[in-house]
């Protein structure tokens, strides 16, 4: 049955028009500031332990977009969406790819998913290729205006009734909040947890956002207005829990097994490459940092500790959501190229694979 998105469209159109009321007159960032050296992960604000893994995961991103040219709906190459700026090491000499090594994958939704139905699920458009490369995968919807705590139980709750295969590897791949999520679960269900190998964060939002202090009423207002079909209430917490000083409270708190490896991608780009619905956000996050994706500022969605795969040049919703053909008046941006979801994905567990078996998932033997 076709769900009908019009008070999605309306709740949007009213957050677009009260947060432009707060946004004031703000410079724009140009590519060459972005990419000026220092990297995120390197300045005063970024979490401690950050692992430089550019280079290889660049080698695996660029040749993953290479294998699926029509991915991104446009023949663009691999350095259109990953930043290199100006420390990034070079890259490895010698490449050698190994055999072929399936992964168990849990997708992890983020804030509002179950309010935009499939257009909000991750990375929807790779995971029929990716099992087919022998990948068991599979999408946990988490409550969209849940917080952390309550959206672990739910993690937690499917772990009972998706039975984990001991001799392969288990990585949970979280988006934006779904990120939080997982790393709460990893703390609160730790028999659950030491099942798994790794955790991807992309622009998970580990660290919070200043925008859940900015528009923590105008959100609670207008969602609270949805019926509740389209936006299951929940707990209610999910803004409270997006907050920058709580996520910081909690990483202080908790400290994250040691047994699971992390990696982390984020992202930052230019005002062509922002969807119109998240403009005045991004503008917003300016003010905060000149290196934000609309919704986060690019050093509050690395892990502590982890590796660091890259930086993408693409907006919040652009590097895991297919939702631009369903929802072109939210979604419209100046480049129409489309991002490349199979071709990251892909190298993300190709990397996984190869730090967590010694080879390449999914690979041709």
């Amino acid at each position: 049955m076709q769900v009908d998105r019009c008070p999605i469209f309306r709740v949007f159109a009213l957050a677009i028009a009260a947060s432009l009321l707060l946004v004031g007159c703000v410079s724009m960032p140009t590519k060459d500031e972005l990419r000026r050296a220092p990297s995120p992960h390197l300045t005063s604000q970024a979490p401690a332990g950050i692992a430089d893994g550019r280079p290889g995961f660049r080698r695996l991103f660029c040749e993953s977009l290479e294998e699926h040219p029509g991915d991104a709906q446009s023949r663009v190459s691999c350095e259109f969406w990953l930043h290199r700026l100006d420390d990034e090491p070079p890259g490895p000499e010698t490449w050698q790819p190994a055999v072929s090594s399936p992964l168990q994958v849990l997708l992890v939704t983020g804030a509002f998913s179950e309010c935009f139905g499939e257009d909000a699920r991750p990375f929807g458009s790779a995971i029929g290729p990716l099992r087919d490369r022998g990948h068991r995968i599979d999408t946990i919807v988490v409550g969209g205006r849940s917080g952390t705590a309550h959206n672990a139980r739910e993690i937690a709750e499917f772990f009972e009734q998706w039975p984990v295969q001991p001799d392969i590897p288990l990585v949970l791949v979280g988006y934006s909040k779904g990120t939080s999520d997982i790393l709460q679960f990893l703390v609160d269900f730790p028999g659950h947890a030491s099942k798994v190998a790794a955790i991807v964060s992309v622009a998970g939002s580990v660290a919070g956002s200043p925008l859940a202090e900015t528009f923590d009423g105008l959100y609670d207002f207008l969602f609270s207005h949805l019926p509740s079909g389209h936006c299951p209430p929940g707990d209610g917490e999910v803004v409270d829990s997006l907050r920058t000083d709580v996520r910081d409270q909690w990483l202080h708190d908790n400290e994250l097994p040691s047994h699971v490896r992390y990696y982390s991608l984020g992202a930052f780009t230019t005002h062509d490459r922002i969807a119109r619905a998240l403009v005045p956000s991004w503008k917003s996050l300016l003010k905060h940092g000149r290196r934000n994706d609309g919704q986060l500022l690019v050093h509050d969605a690395l892990i502590p500790g982890s590796t660091l795969l890259g930086y993408l040049d693409a907006d919040h919703w652009a590097v895991a959501l297919d939702i631009e053909d369903e929802s072109p008046l939210l979604a419209h941006r100046k480049t129409d190229a489309q991002f490349p979801h199979l071709a990251l994905l892909q190298a993300v567990l190709q990397q996984v694979a190869i730090d967590t078996t010694g080879s390449v998932a999914g690979a041709s033997p």
